[in-house]
């Protein structure tokens, strides 16, 4: 009887040892976003624990940000503004920045050269998925 009951306790221990773990795994996924135009380009990473590399330029010379490992949010809805002359509008953006919900996060200050060159941001960055 000892032995019938040994062999039921070890086989209930496995099998909820086995259905409380998660046998789903981690996907790492990465991903890069470069945006050259000059206006507002809005975006949405879908991914957990984000992990960016952002590269600001300002336009026309202006400051250069490169920041490493910035935790971006799942889901959020960034904005990148790129400074410059939108060549279809027309309309001016004075600074690059990123845009998290409407509140800016990082930006960079457009420069006084007068070759009136765009700014720039780049984003590269990883994170999982379920």
């Amino acid at each position: 009887m000892k032995k019938v009951t040994h062999v039921l306790v070890v086989f209930l221990l496995i099998f909820s040892a086995f259905s409380c773990s998660n046998r789903e795994e981690l996907k790492e996924i990465s991903g890069s976003f470069e945006f050259k135009d000059a206006g507002k380009h809005p975006f949405v990473i879908n991914a957990d624990h984000i992990e960016a590399t952002i590269k600001l330029i300002g336009a026309n010379g202006g400051e250069t940000l490169i920041l490493n490992n910035v935790k971006l949010d799942r889901n959020a809805r960034y904005t990148a503004v790129v400074g410059g002359v939108n060549r279809i509008t027309g309309q001016t953006f004075e600074k690059t920045e990123l845009i998290n919900n409407f509140v800016v996060e990082y930006e960079a200050l457009s420069g006084k050269n007068p070759a009136l060159k765009n700014g720039m941001i780049r984003i590269d960055w990883v994170g999982f998925d379920y």
